[in-house]
């Protein structure tokens, strides 16, 4: 990796972002359209929800401010990587950036980087904005939920991948993106735990790197429990990362590799 060059990188999107400042004070704002509405019904729902979540959280608004925040930078995460190529394809400038001495591992992470860094920035006021209106968060636990989130997102930076070669394939994801963050959204535990929903709909959760993450991340950062008591589930996302990373890196390998032969790089 070449930090100068992905540093150039974002900070040249930095600077076409910055030109639209009224969007970006916008984007911050509307997180507390997210956020107020979460603390009202979790209220609401507090003496319902208490014993379903107590292996999780004691605070049913902080479960959800949790799960809401990390799944919605996940999911900035996941998309990251096929929204910029998508755009520097339909712009006619990824085949340019191909001809530079850049290699292309470098040139994705550079491409992608300020979305994941505004991204981070959006999910941290979102926390903030929680823990004004009251979140129990145990700060000692931020560390090991550092940890678990770099997990999660390289576990669904991994799909990403797999899109971004669906796109220099086929010039479209198709329904994957949208349907494996769907899925997690429902089956991950962003909401409610999993062990509530129907049995044979737990069996599909299981397949969600996002319910190992929510879970342990959620033990760690609301009931301050150490990361050697969340093994278990973070062991089975790291094994997520070893298994879908390659075959992400696999995938976009194969893809320019035709890209290249057939000569549509420049075609959208």
């Amino acid at each position: 990796m070449h930090m100068r060059e992905i540093g150039a990188m974002i900070r040249a999107a930095w600077l076409t972002e910055t030109s639209y400042r009224m969007n970006m004070v916008f984007s911050l704002a509307s997180l507390l359209t997210m956020v107020v509405p979460l603390y009202f019904v979790a209220s609401a729902l507090q003496s319902t929800m208490a014993t379903r979540i107590s292996a999780e959280s004691s605070q049913y608004f902080a479960f959800v401010l949790v799960g809401a925040t990390i799944y919605t930078f996940v999911a900035a995460c996941t998309s990251a990587l096929p929204s910029a190529l998508a755009s520097a394809i339909g712009k006619g400038t990824f085949e340019a950036f191909l001809g530079t001495p850049t290699n292309w591992g470098t040139l994705f992470v550079g491409m992608s980087g300020y979305n994941i860094l505004w991204a981070l920035v959006r999910a941290t006021v979102m926390m903030a904005i929680g823990v004004a209106f009251g979140a129990r968060i145990a700060f000692y636990g931020l560390i090991p939920l550092t940890l678990i989130v770099f997990l999660l997102v390289l576990a669904y930076g991994a799909v990403g991948l797999i899109g971004a070669a669906l796109l220099l394939r086929y010039r479209t994801t198709g329904p994957l993106l949208n349907g494996v963050l769907t899925g997690s959204a429902l089956l991950g535990g962003v909401y409610y735990p999993t062990y509530v929903i129907p049995s044979w709909l737990q069996q599909v959760s299981k397949a969600m790197p996002l319910s190992y993450g929510l879970r342990a991340a959620r033990r760690v950062a609301l009931l301050g429990q150490p990361l050697h008591a969340v093994s278990h589930d973070v062991i089975l996302l790291a094994l997520y990362v070893t298994a879908l990373l390659p075959a992400g890196i696999l995938c976009v390998c194969i893809s320019l590799r035709y890209a290249r032969k057939s000569g549509t790089l420049g075609h959208y």
